[in-house]
């Protein structure tokens, strides 16, 4: 591969290197990088709160909360050092990097790791002079005082890290430019020299050993200190705050350090533990702190805790607010008793309202997993005339309903918990509410549709081609539509006939018939009835069918001699049965606590309503694409394709 196209360059500094990614698992660069991406969204977002509630509150100004803003600058800078780079080499195949961006990434990962550690130190002192000298605290600590130790822990870390530039100049490089990483580090560098690389070693393993070593003593005296000063305090109660102050630095310290130190012990005594591991561990000391330390505060702190709930529901609030008087001017112009005059307000989560922000957050990530795997599916499908089978599909038509009744739900559900946008139209309403039940009952029959391929592929394997040919799975396409879109017909026309002389607000965070119906002044029986008569047609019939389909196949299977044919059999059935169990069970759940779970608290029932309509679109195109072969085959060669053709450039 890369290192195949890089020639043997005999000039002292190259002008390039070649960032490797993670070897060993270049197939899996693109999935490797979902939760790296997942993790540096969490630090910017979270080191970002921190220091927007700090500043905006000066409450905060004291100097724990200041010493608390340093680090999360440093954490910012820490991990958007290494980061976008390392996301271009797993989505881009961007290998290449400068000889001097080189050095400068690598200048500023040891640099800013240092800095981190003695803001650490710095936080130390901070809980020693306020447990064990508390008359003395805003003395001792000081706003100049305060900007001197900030500033100290930026040139310490600065001076210590200079050398190793001047260390990797003095280094000619007349072998490959190959670096087995996914960043710039020093000793990944320096392996890559022609000449004697002991001065980088020995003084690599210093800076480590007396930086790291030296804070850690500190910070364990410091700890010392505050531990005889705790004890001798005559109460319990005392004691116990004062420890409580501590926490959340403990568990900071804990996160920064066992990583680190786990990472620099495998790199230099680890050696037969494989390079992919290396390299994993060294990203996860450089990425676990900035994700887990604003958790760690925020949740450990209550003045922050507190300042971010407030923050949350004063914003609330004004949505609320809002919201509530452009429903009092609507009321105001309408007498309510037609329903094409009037307008409904999503509510979105009742109780939950302060959490609406960070509940989108999954609901965001669900969203999009949908459309990538769903797309993703569809994409491979299509373009594989090898996998134009059955099977596959139905598959497509179970991908294609789920990215309609994702894009049904997804995009008004975020608009309410980040917005507060409840307002929607009763004739936005109605078509949201017909396009998610009818979806959902056209799933519910394609998913019937693929126990019945089952069926004929186990039971009758010689007459498969012929029952199911390509016009049969037209047909079978066409029914599941109609059906869907038949059964769900009668509800607007239901729903028409009805007077709304009350509240229009939905508790809810899509319009769902019955939310709808519970809202009318009138005679609602003909509504419940038939909801729940067509939605135990649906999935009452449709249970019934697979169940006896899967009879019928277990029958089959167990007629057969051989161990393995038998397993393989069953093996052809297990995505089928996963989709089924995810398609299923939280609907049963969400219908059956919704009809007989009076006392279950509202926030559970929108939970549930909103769990069986986002999961299972998420999750079926995982299923298919790790348990089916042939899918995944093809995914991993799309990916191998792209590794080959990235090699190519790099030559």
């Amino acid at each position: 591969m890369l290192s195949a196209s890089v020639p043997n360059d005999t000039a002292f500094h190259p002008s390039t290197f070649i960032l490797l990614g993670i070897p060993g698992m270049q197939d899996q660069h693109v999935w490797v990088a979902i939760p790296f991406c997942s993790m540096y969204i969490l630090a910017l977002v979270g080191n970002g709160s921190i220091l927007y509630i700090i500043m905006t509150n000066r409450a905060l100004h004291e100097p724990m909360y200041l010493f608390l803003c340093v680090l999360s600058i440093t954490d910012l800078i820490l991990c958007s050092t290494t980061l976008p780079k390392m996301l271009t080499i797993f989505w881009l195949r961007s290998h290449k990097i400068s000889y001097y961006g080189c050095l400068t990434q690598m200048f500023f990962v040891h640099a800013v790791f240092s800095t981190e550690s003695a803001v650490l130190l710095a936080m130390a002192f901070d809980r020693y002079v306020a447990v064990c000298r508390p008359l003395h605290y805003t003395s001792i600590l000081n706003g100049m005082v305060i900007g001197k130790i900030s500033l100290a822990c930026v040139v310490r870390g600065l001076l210590f890290v200079f050398p190793f530039i001047i260390l990797i100049e003095r280094l000619p490089f007349c072998g490959h430019h190959i670096i087995p990483h996914t960043y710039c580090e020093h000793m990944g560098i320096a392996k890559l020299a022609c000449a004697s690389i002991k001065p980088n070693t020995i003084y690599g393993l210093t800076v480590a050993l007396s930086v790291t070593g030296m804070d850690l003593v500190l910070i364990a005296t410091s700890y010392g200190l505050i531990l005889r000063a705790v004890l001798r305090l005559p109460s319990k109660d005392a004691q116990f705050r004062a420890f409580s102050t501590c926490g959340a630095h403990i568990c900071v310290i804990l996160v920064f350090y066992i990583p680190a130190f786990f990472s620099f012990f495998v790199h230099r005594f680890g050696h037969q533990v494989l390079p992919h591991v290396h390299i994993i561990l060294a990203n996860l000391y450089l990425l676990v702190p900035p994700v887990l330390n604003p958790l760690v505060y925020g949740i450990n702190t209550k003045e922050i805790r507190l300042r971010i709930v407030n923050f949350f529901m004063r914003r609330r609030k004004m949505r609320t607010n809002k919201m509530l008087r452009t429903l009092g001017q609507t009321m105001e112009s309408s007498n309510h008793t037609n329903l094409d005059a009037s307008v409904f307000f999503l509510l979105g989560i009742p109780g939950l309202e302060q959490f609406h922000l960070w509940l989108s957050l999954p609901v965001c990530c669900l969203g999009m997993a949908t459309i990538v795997g769903n797309t993703t599916i569809l994409v491979v499908v299509a373009t594989k005339p090898a996998l134009h089978k059955p099977v596959y599909l139905f598959l497509c038509m179970l991908s294609t309903i789920d990215l309609a009744a994702s894009f049904s739900t997804v995009p008004k559900l975020l608009a309410i918990l980040w917005c507060g946008a409840g307002h929607i139209s009763a004739s936005a309403c109605l078509a949201q509410m017909f396009f998610i039940h009818a979806f959902c009952m056209m799933e519910s029959t394609v998913l019937l549709a693929m126990a019945f391929d089952r069926y004929v592929a186990i039971c009758h394997p010689l007459r498969y081609a012929t029952i199911l040919t390509d016009t049969i799975i037209v047909r079978i396409g066409l029914v599941a539509m109609v059906r869907g879109s038949m059964l769900m017909f009668p509800c607007p026309f239901l729903i028409g006939r009805l007077s709304f002389c009350q509240s229009h607000v939905i508790p809810h965070t899509y319009c769902e018939h019955m939310a709808v119906v519970k809202l009318a002044c009138g005679d609602t029986r003909p509504n419940r009835v038939y909801g729940l008569t067509a939605a135990l047609l649906v999935i009452g019939v449709d249970l019934f069918c697979i169940g006896l389909s899967y009879v019928f196949i277990a029958r089959a299977v167990f007629h057969l001699s051989s161990h393995e044919a038998r397993s393989k059999a069953l093996g052809t059935c297990g995505s089928h049965v996963c989709v089924i169990l995810i398609s299923y069970t939280p609907a049963l759940f969400s219908f059956f606590t919704h009809r007989f779970g009076h006392h279950i608290p509202l926030h559970i029932h929108i939970l549930l309503a909103n769990v069986y309509l986002l999961f299972p679109p998420a999750l079926n195109p995982v299923v298919y694409g790790v348990k089916t072969k042939e899918i995944r085959e093809s995914v991993v060669r799309v990916f191998q394709r792209g590794q080959g053709t990235a090699a190519k450039v790099s030559e």
